[in-house]
């Protein structure tokens, strides 16, 4: 019988190895058992693994840790424990924005456009990956990419997994993106010794759910004049307890010479000032029913910092637009007094940019208010005077719409299945994916992104499904080694040399064996989570909140 052989250099005569090469950016651990005075590794090298003419090579891995372990007997055996070359995948950065949504939503902005493949090379080559092959991935799709300064490998992870791909490093050291669940069947030979290859239906989910990231609605929303009060609370201007006894249409501007003098700063700092957004409204795209109206502006707060329509910068990339106010207000003396009884904010603002509104302002975007640096009002005539009236104002700006029972975000969902089975669907949530509404008032069209969404939903769930279904799952236990490539569906090759000298290999197609390794998800959930580590201790540093 042929002995098998392990090579690392400063390794001599060893008990036992093993090695599990597995899906994922992780590295795997080649452990070694050996007497200690048989140990002096360097801290890189290839290691070879070498059964009857079969040779398995993994290059450029790094010792990682040397442990004593002490045996019943007493006698002191050395465990080494090697990384192959992920372990160098572990460092290096990325920056880099891709597939840009313009203002309809559906376009991609110029320059920005890299299709999953070309992504993929970024990723491979920022991890000083020479011989790759990404050929296999799929190519339509165009997932929106932000990378800053993100970790090479984790950015390749998170693009193969939106593509219902894995990353696989090959023997000899080469790395492919292939589509997960598909590849080679497990090869029935004499040296097949142990194991099963057999129909093993997976636990399936009833079924499937693609969930986009929040809807975003472009909205005009409609301003009223409001006032803050002693205690905080915001209440309609004509309500606020300070108001003078005649009101607020004959009370001098500037003074305020009727309000109390304890209210009176109180009452100069919001008074014409303060405007918030008003309730009664169905969000562009929704249908008018009863169900969509939105009764209190909680439903839609706290606002966006912007439109979602947006303009080309000079550099001609595309950048949202900032909230917009326009309508009717008196413009100063030059106008005075503007009179227009009848007329109604024009939304059209190429047509009518006089109506945009140019002073300074803010955006309380938590409490829906638009806090202007100055009264903002209408003169209307009554006889001989004038009197002061609230100014017809409208805000432009992007938000969220919530549920009214659980104030969560509402979300574009794509089902195949029947509405009665999806209390039991897996989720596939992408947040990089949003459906986008507006409604554009030179065509008087709504103009909305959803068809784009939709065809994306369908690739996910149809990669979810591929990768679900019961393809022939198994695994097997062949004598001595053999240099089986993992694949899209051989997911785990582990080569073994026993204390008896006899080498054996252990294959394992769409399925994991949790005995041997973690398996790919908790791999997976375990870098997302050093990943959000990561990013969480970035925005402390910036001094970011959540």
């Amino acid at each position: 019988m042929p002995e098998a052989v392990f090579e690392y250099p400063g390794i001599g005569d060893f008990s036992e190895v093993r090695y599990t090469l597995s899906h994922g950016i992780s590295p795997g651990r080649i452990t070694i058992r050996a007497a200690p005075a048989a140990i002096r590794p360097m801290a890189e090298g290839a290691a070879l693994f070498r059964y009857a003419g079969a040779v398995i090579q993994m290059p450029d891995c790094r010792l990682d840790q040397l442990t004593v372990e002490t045996s019943g007997d007493g006698r002191s055996v050395m465990r080494v424990e090697i990384l192959d070359q992920r372990w160098r995948w572990r460092f290096g950065q990325l920056s880099g924005e891709y597939n840009v949504r313009i203002d309809d939503g559906d376009a991609i902005a110029s320059g920005t456009e890299k299709a999953p493949q070309d992504l993929a090379r970024l990723c491979l080559q920022a991890m000083g990956q020479q011989r790759f092959d990404v050929s296999k991935m799929p190519n339509l799709l165009r997932p929106y990419v932000y990378w800053d300064y993100k970790i090479p490998a984790l950015a390749l992870a998170d693009l193969a997994d939106a593509c219902g791909c894995r990353v696989v490093l090959k023997i000899g050291g080469a790395v492919a993106i292939e589509p997960a669940g598909q590849g080679e069947t497990l090869p029935i030979t004499l040296a097949a010794t142990a194991g099963e290859a057999i129909y093993d239906r997976p636990e399936t989910p009833a079924a499937l759910k693609f969930v986009a990231a929040p809807n975003v609605y472009q909205m005009d929303f409609d301003l009223a004049p409001v006032a803050v009060e002693p205690n905080g609370d915001i209440v309609p201007l004509d309500d606020v307890s300070y108001a003078p006894s005649l009101g607020w249409r004959s009370e001098p501007l500037a003074e305020l010479g009727n309000v109390e003098a304890a209210h009176r700063e109180l009452a100069q700092s919001c008074v014409w000032k303060y405007y918030q957004i008003q309730p009664k409204f169905t969000l562009p795209g929704d249908p008018p029913t009863r169900e969509n109206m939105i009764e209190k502006i909680a439903e839609v707060l706290p606002l966006l910092p912007h439109q979602v329509e947006a303009d080309k910068t000079p550099d001609k990339t595309l950048r949202r637009r900032p909230p917009w106010v326009y309508g009717l207000f008196e413009k100063g003396a030059a106008t005075f007094p503007q009179i227009r009884e009848h007329e109604q904010p024009d939304p059209e603002l190429n047509e009518t940019p006089q109506d945009l509104y140019a002073r300074g302002f803010t955006v309380d975007h938590h409490r829906g208010l638009v806090i202007f640096a100055e009264p903002v009002y209408l003169y209307r005539q009554v006889d001989d005077n004038y009197e002061v009236h609230p100014a017809r104002l409208k805000l432009r700006i992007a938000c969220q719409r919530r549920d009214k029972q659980t104030r969560g975000v509402v979300r574009f969902e794509v089902s195949p299945q029947k509405p009665a089975r999806q209390t039991a669907a897996q989720t596939i949530l992408r947040d990089d994916i949003a459906r986008e509404v507006y409604f554009n008032h030179q065509s008087k069209k709504v103009v909305s992104n959803e068809p784009d969404v939709k065809r994306q939903a369908e690739y996910y769930l149809q990669a979810a499904a591929k990768e679900l279904q019961a393809a022939q799952p198994g695994t097997l236990t062949y004598d001595g080694f053999w240099p089986i490539q993992p694949d899209g569906a051989i997911r785990q090759v582990s080569w073994i040399i026993h204390s008896s000298g006899k080498g054996s290999t252990i294959v394992s197609r769409n399925r994991e064996d949790d005995l041997v390794d973690m398996s790919y998800r908790e791999r997976r959930l375990l870098e997302r989570v050093v990943e959000m580590s990561r990013t969480e201790r970035r925005r402390e540093q910036r001094g970011e909140r959540r």
